[in-house]
């Protein structure tokens, strides 16, 4: 089905959008006709947005950090150990956010002012200037590419939709970054007519998870507003919380309930990708393979605070957070639009990507490249319970399943793990099979994300909008509200086109009204009720 934006200013894209199956079949037809194109992706060109009639004038610059005197060479550069769980997405394709992006509107923008604050924010974060060598990032002092685009357009796009980042990022292929051959770091400005802009900055997931990207732009800001920096650099206690091997095989008995295994199928995988990914990327990038076009949906504030309010269960704690209501509202709604009625025994599983920073004992604003983890809960019997009965019931798990110390021990097995290159084993049970469940969503919650302010003078402010390509299910932040765009795997349930969007128009028709939510709470408007998890 096509990318649609449901909400106040409902529209449609008409994107094709190919299933997972038929991008698989895709890629490999492409690898048995072109074998020979693995070196795919080279450089800007993989970022291009020439399109006729629209662009009038593109320029690369590389921004160095403040004071550098020229790149290092790599034999003489200081290097800086990455962990290997921070090295698990370099391998996959561009599809997986092995390196994504985040694409921001600007009321205006001045390059100089932005080109001399990254210089600055990379002289605080050198690893960003660098380039990849095996396990370690080479503090060659290299640079970010920032390409400025001049658009012929008359105004940049109130909302950026997802498809658009491949004319306004540059991507650059994750083998080649792993292999240090492109950067880690790509900055594009494309300014239009009226002086609005798209800002978008790609990274390695090697170098930046989701938190850490926004750390980096808050700093940028912070640099281009003549503040002092707060993101913390790298630091030794990252290496130093890693089990040792007696303590990695506790864990693996605790959560797997058995010592970490190799896998025939999934070393074969993992052989595989650096052949068919480059191969991938280029149907990723070409648009074909339909990996940008997640349904769109907005909620605003006043209707999040219905959701919650009609969410909130009167026994237990008599409280759940917003992240709660508002994933136990998308179980239940699309359950009910795609399933019979009748159905019985309908099993659900909510996976969310939490942060692990705070479990560990790391700062929130510690940068690198694998601070989360995953974590699930489920339910059985989805459609005899109320919306309230299955917050409730999310609530109560969420004590034990999504607790700082759940977070922590999934976080040391996995970052222990990929140290032996077992971290696909270790993962294997986070990630419910599609089998055991009638319906799923996997949720990456960044709504509470600052958007980047980059002064007066850089950009006329705080950016107006953001997308990003990060995934599974993602809530961001957005005027008046949060966007949910919600992985395809979480409509399974809806077996036609059809059924799929009643479930997408359900989501929107089905918000508890006002009138209801204050007769079922018999308390004051809900707006300024407790702050929720989202």
């Amino acid at each position: 089905f096509g990318s649609s934006h449901f909400g106040s200013s409902p529209r449609v894209l008409e994107q094709r959008n190919f299933s997972v199956l038929d991008s698989h079949r895709l890629m490999m037809v492409a690898s048995s006709c072109y074998p020979s194109c693995f070196e795919g992706l080279v450089g800007a060109s993989s970022g291009a947005t020439n399109v006729a009639g629209t662009t009038t004038k593109q320029s690369v610059e590389n921004v160095r950090p403040l004071g550098s005197t020229g790149p290092v060479p790599v034999g003489r550069a200081q290097m800086v150990q990455l962990l290997r769980y921070e090295l698990v997405f370099t391998g996959t394709p561009l599809a997986m956010a092995s390196y994504p992006a985040l694409a921001f509107r600007l009321r205006k923008a001045n390059p100089t002012v932005l080109k001399s604050s990254l210089s600055m924010t990379l002289s605080e974060h050198p690893t960003c200037a660098g380039r990849l060598r095996g396990s370690a990032v080479a503090l060659t002092g290299d640079g970010v590419p920032f390409a400025v685009v001049e658009s012929s357009e008359a105004s940049a796009p109130e909302v950026i939709d997802e498809v658009d980042l491949l004319k306004f990022a540059d991507f650059r292929q994750p083998g080649r970054v792993k292999r240090g051959l492109e950067p880690l770091l790509t900055v594009k400005l494309t300014s239009f007519q009226d002086g609005s802009a798209i800002l978008s900055l790609c990274r390695s997931h090697a170098l930046f998870d989701g938190s850490s990207a926004w750390a980096f732009l808050a700093d940028w800001g912070r640099a281009a507003r003549g503040e002092r920096l707060a993101a913390a650099r790298r630091t030794f206690a990252l290496l130093q919380a890693l089990p040792d091997d007696s303590r990695l095989e506790e864990l693996a008995q605790a959560e797997l309930g058995r010592p970490l295994a190799g896998s025939l199928m999934i070393s074969a995988v993992k052989a595989a990708f650096p052949v068919l990914c480059p191969i991938y990327d280029r149907l990723f990038l070409a648009g074909v393979t339909g990996d940008l076009t997640r349904p769109r949906l907005f909620f605003s504030h006043s209707e999040l605070a219905r959701i919650k309010a009609a969410a909130t269960p009167a026994s237990g704690d008599g409280w759940v957070s917003t992240q709660e209501a508002l994933a136990a509202y998308i179980l239940l709604t699309v359950a009910r639009a795609s399933l019979p009625a009748a159905a019985r025994g309908v099993r659900a599983a909510a996976v969310f990507v939490l942060d692990a920073r705070k479990a560990l004992g790391f700062r929130s604003s510690d940068l690198l490249g694998c601070g989360l983890t995953f974590l699930t809960m489920t339910l059985t019997g989805l459609l005899q319970m109320s919306l309230s009965e299955v917050a409730g019931a999310m609530h109560e798990q969420a004590k034990t399943e999504l607790s700082q110390e759940a977070i922590r021990r999934r976080w040391l097995l996995a970052a222990g793990a990929a140290e032996i290159g077992l971290e696909f084993d270790a993962m294997r049970k986070w990630q419910p099979r599609s089998a055991d469940y009638d319906i799923c969503l996997f949720l990456n919650n960044q709504s509470k994300r600052e958007l980047p302010d980059f002064g007066e003078e850089g950009s006329g402010g705080e950016a107006e909008s953001v997308i990003t390509n990060a995934g599974p299910s993602l809530v961001l932040p957005a005027k008046g509200g949060v966007e949910v765009l919600l992985d395809p795997s979480t409509l399974k349930a809806a077996r036609s086109r059809g059924a799929r969007q009643a479930a997408l128009e359900a989501l929107r028709n089905e918000i508890p009204p006002q009138d209801a939510v204050d007769i079922k709470t018999c308390r004051a408007p809900v707006g300024t009720a407790h702050a929720g998890g989202a």
